[in-house]
């Protein structure tokens, strides 16, 4: 694990004040409220719960699967078993995927923040999905939200037998590891391979949510150039990728980066690479279609965009990912 290292900016003067802030916020915790863990159960009729020790998530399998399409979503910073990527997760298995939705961080018995996450995680939940019979392990593709993306790009760079990825408001690098008990720090890397930290950007300064998107990609652009390693090399991804995106994305710059994962495949010859960017979405811009009499219409609007223009994007894109998967591992892929 990594030493937590301060994002701010070392204004010398202001330090008692920045630090009883911090002791403030810690102790009232707004973003608990914000952001809650959930860890959603299915019910019995649409799916289970897994917990092999090994693999935590719950798997929807598609109504009379066999030897059919899988997919392993992946969610982002908010941890454990959300109800976005849950709604994501049944509106794939409605539409013929069956869908094991893992949990990598925050749930109990994981780890409490999302640093040193082992890649390895996500090829042992690869591997179990594989494994059940309403699955073709020949027909599997990878999902992922947010933080997620960088999981999904470094595991399908590591194993080729993944046919399709899709990114939701992705990163093109390596971000720091993240706590929600310190929101404002920055720790150690976030990802492991065979017990080796990743390279992953400083981001110390970068202000992110609720920032200047145009500045906080520019120092990003500006710190990649200086520090490649972190930079994710979509070129070694052998399989085709769909990117979702909103561009009023107020939590971090996904349609910039989305952009310089497109650049970095095309100037690398990969061809196989399609973003999708959305005027009026934000951050939620990316699952399953919300409908304006659902509950959770009312926050798609607060990471950016308005509710409307989020929930057309989220209607759009969700049939250019359902699309996307049929031509990659349905029947006919």
């Amino acid at each position: 694990m990594g030493v937590a290292k301060k994002i701010g900016c070392g204004c010398g003067g202001l330090l008692l004040l920045v630090a009883a802030a911090a002791v403030a916020i810690w102790i009232w915790k707004p973003w608990a409220s914000i952001v809650p863990l959930e860890m959603i159960e299915p019910e019995a009729e649409v799916g289970e719960r897994v917990d092999t020790g090994d693999v935590l998530g719950n798997f929807y399998p598609a109504d009379g699967a066999n030897n059919g399409p899988g997919v392993l979503l992946i969610g982002g910073s908010e941890g454990g078993l959300g109800s976005d990527m849950t709604r994501l997760a049944r509106a794939l298995q409605d539409d013929g995927f069956s869908v094991l939705h893992v949990s990598y961080w925050r749930a109990p018995g994981q780890p409490e923040r999302l640093e040193g996450i082992r890649l390895e995680t996500f090829q042992r939940g690869l591997a179990w999905l594989r494994a059940r019979p309403e699955v073709d392990p020949s027909r599997t593709a990878m999902m992922g939200w947010s933080r997620g993306t960088e999981a999904v790009q470094l595991v399908a760079i590591r194993n080729p037998s993944v046919k399709a990825i899709v990114l939701g408001q992705p990163s093109n690098v390596v971000t720091p590891g993240f706590s929600w008990d310190e929101p404002w720090n920055q720790f150690g890397s976030p990802w492991t391979w065979r017990s080796e930290d990743l390279p992953f950007l400083d981001l110390e300064g970068v202000q992110l949510l609720g920032g200047d998107m145009d500045a906080a990609q520019r120092k990003i652009a500006s710190r990649a150039k200086q520090n490649p390693d972190a930079v994710i090399p979509i070129a070694e991804v052998g399989a085709p990728v769909l990117m979702i995106c909103g561009e009023s994305d107020s939590l971090w710059p996904s349609c910039a980066m989305g952009r310089a994962i497109a650049d970095r495949a095309a100037e690398a010859g990969k061809e196989d690479v399609r973003l999708l960017a959305y005027n009026d979405a934000g951050h939620y811009g990316f699952g399953a279609p919300v409908d304006e009499d659902d509950e959770a219409f009312g926050k798609l609007g607060q990471l950016g965009g308005s509710p409307e223009g989020t929930a057309d994007a989220l209607r759009e894109s969700y049939r250019e990912i359902v699309t996307f998967l049929n031509d990659a591992i349905g029947d006919e892929g």
